[in-house]
């Protein structure tokens, strides 16, 4: 992800003996985040649990029987062992179906780490857009989180800290890569063969 853009700040003189940016100012403020270029901590806490279960069952029986006895004595020409067509014979027939179904599925995740992110604009409203990302390689194994969003001023801790369930519009992403990334996706034989395999 490249470094968000943090434009420079100006200084500004307007007679008076207070400055916003003075190297002391901060001796009489708390350390919270509050404008474009301050970082804040974001403690990620994510779990999510879904489960959907479905069961479908129909049955269905239907049946036709219909027969004409007796039509201006006509029946009278086709005795009943009529070899090969008998128009007063008996029309009968059935259809019977019955279907039934059943699925289950279910998934789980949780996330917990702690990523520091940067000020990149503060909204007409007071509020922060923050944007961070962390990549640790341990043993040629890359591991890089990603996360972006807007937080309240408000939900900011004494400590400069917000949980990542304040974080309003948040895209938090986790990745990896190297070897045992790479171990949990099939080959390129298998992924091909599933690819055109018609069952």
């Amino acid at each position: 992800m490249p470094m968000p853009h943090v434009p420079a700040t100006e200084a500004r003189s307007d007679g008076s003996l207070w400055l916003d940016d003075a190297p002391l100012i901060s001796m009489f403020t708390d350390q919270k985040a509050r404008t474009v270029g301050d970082i804040v901590t974001i403690k990620i806490a994510e779990s999510s649990k879904a489960t959907n279960k479905a069961t479908t069952e129909t049955d269905r029986t239907s049946s036709l029987s219909a027969s004409v006895d007796a039509f201006f004595n006509a029946e009278k020409r086709y005795p009943a062992d009529h070899p090969f067509f008998n128009p007063f014979s008996k029309v009968a027939g059935g259809v019977e179906s019955e279907f039934e179904g059943t699925g289950t599925t279910k998934r789980s995740g949780d996330l917990n780490a702690y990523i520091t992110a940067l000020v990149t604009q503060v909204l007409p409203n007071g509020n922060l857009v923050i944007t961070g990302s962390r990549e640790v390689l341990i043993n040629n194994e890359n591991q890089i989180i990603q996360l972006t969003g807007v937080v309240r001023p408000r939900d900011i801790s004494a400590g400069n800290q917000v949980i990542s369930t304040h974080v309003a519009d948040a895209r938090i992403s986790y990745s990896g890569t190297g070897v045992v990334n790479d171990r949990q996706k099939p080959g390129w034989l298998t992924s091909i063969v599933m690819a055109v395999w018609p069952f």
